[in-house]
Order: C-alpha cells, then structure tokens, then sequence
C-alpha cells in the first residue's frame, strides 16, 4: 500500500498511477450486472446461459445486435453515462481518498464529471483518438489544472484489444491544439503534436479487469486499435479540485472555440 506522499509524488512526476485488483468483487459484479442486464433483453442467447461480458460470445451477441438494430444498441449506450450505478462507483471512500491523494486536497473539495462506459467494439475505428490531452476538453481547472481522469478496466485491456496508449512524464505543459472531424461518425478531436523522441517512449495501458489508472489531465495519450474478436470494455470519470482554479461555468466543455486557454 503506497502512502499519499508517493502518490501525490508519482502522479506529479510521470502524470499516472495504475492501483492493481483496486475494485472488489462486489463491485465487479455490480458493474457487469448493470451491462449484461441492459443488453440481455436485446440479444438472443442459447438456452439459459449467462456469458460473461468478457467472453466472445457476448462479443458476438452485441455486435450482431449493432449491426441489425444500432438505434436500441446506441441507447442503451449512451444510458450507461446516467446509470446511478455506475457512478456510484467512483463516490466510494476509496476512490474518493485517492482523488484527494493525488490531487492534494480535501474529499470534499472534489468534483466529479465526464462519467462514461466506453464499448469499444472490435476494429473499428470510428470513435477512436488520436494524441490530445483532456485537459483540452475539460477547461473548468484553465489555469492550474489540477485534475484527472478515471480508467477502470471491467475487460483485460491490452495492445490487441486497443488499450489507451500513453507517453509517460508528458504532463508538463497544455499544448496548443488542431480541432478536427472528418465526418459525422467520428469523434470530434483536439489532436496535439508529438515529436519522435516521445514516440520512443509510447507504452500501453495494460490492466485487468478491476485495476484502476488515474491520469493527469495533461498527460499525453491516444486511443488503440481493437484487433481482436472481442469488446474492450472501461469505465471512467473526470476528477477535480475545485479549491483550485475552478470555474464551473466552462463546465460545458464541448469544443467552444470562443474560451482561450
């Protein structure tokens, strides 16, 4: 068990820290319970059989419900970010006490936004992004940017399946950033530049499934490709100090070109 000065000091210095089996099994089984009980209605199964939101097979059920009815699959999809609870998850005393840790202040003084339940199916690459910062999406902390964001695995993410790639030590500085969006089925991206020497020292956000990553808003990364047959699966949220530099009317953050950082 690492102490809050070690945290504060390895989130400070290399921009993450990844909490390995952070999540109980109670937990797990809540979130996985919220996911497969959305979909089952939607997908046919065999027989009785519950798969496991890990196993090809559930894979498959989505992907063949995405493919035939991507109206019921995308709402189901977006529900998931107002699922009381998912987010009940990251205001546990536990996640709560690391947010204080790493951002060195008060559990009270945290605030909790951009919650999400990623799905991101097997190659495909329409949503993914490439090199930004969130601190380019999230101007609420402009200047001090004392903040986070929340990854925890619910599959085992690695290179195959499209885990976020990152650059450690990378949280420095906010770079100026290109807005960009070739059609409507892609996200809207802050792409920044990265130069070689930081390509060197790309890594790949491996987790199992109850690991918990906390990033720095700064930190440099980009999303994977999914080349395998199955979901990568992640739940996160954004993490604040509002005792610092906090103004929540840029709350909204959905690329307003009129706010300068």
């Amino acid at each position: 068990m690492t102490t809050a000065k070690q945290d504060l000091k390895k989130f400070q210095n290399n921009g993450y820290i990844t909490l390995k089996n952070f999540i109980n099994k109670k937990d797990k089984i809540d979130i996985t319970n919220v996911i497969y009980n959305s979909f089952y209605p939607h997908i046919k199964l065999t027989g009785k059989k519950k798969f496991s939101v890990e196993s090809k097979e559930f894979s498959k059920k989505l992907l063949l419900l995405r493919k035939k009815n991507p109206k019921k699959f995308g709402d189901i999809y977006d529900k998931f970010r107002l699922n009381a609870k998912l987010r009940s998850i990251f205001y546990k005393k536990k996640f709560l006490n690391v947010f204080s840790r790493i951002l060195n202040t008060e559990t009270e003084n945290i605030f909790l936004n951009g919650f999400m339940l990623r799905l991101d199916a097997p190659n495909d690459k329409r949503n993914t992004l490439d090199w930004h910062q969130d601190s380019s999406y999230y101007l609420m902390n402009h200047p001090k940017y004392n903040a986070g964001v929340c990854w925890v695995a619910i599959t085992k993410n690695k290179k195959k399946n499209g885990t976020l790639i990152f650059i450690p030590e990378s949280n420095k500085f906010m770079e100026q950033t290109k807005d960009y969006k070739k059609n409507d089925f892609l996200s809207d991206q802050k792409k920044i530049k990265i130069s070689n020497i930081e390509l060197k020292n790309k890594k790949n956000l491996n987790q199992s499934f109850g690991d918990v990553s906390f990033l720095h808003m700064h930190l440099k990364h980009r999303s994977g490709f999914n080349s395998s047959q199955k979901f990568r699966i992640t739940l996160a949220c954004r993490f604040h100090d509002m005792n610092s530099s906090f103004n929540t009317g840029k709350e909204i953050y959905k690329y307003n070109k009129k706010i300068k950082v």
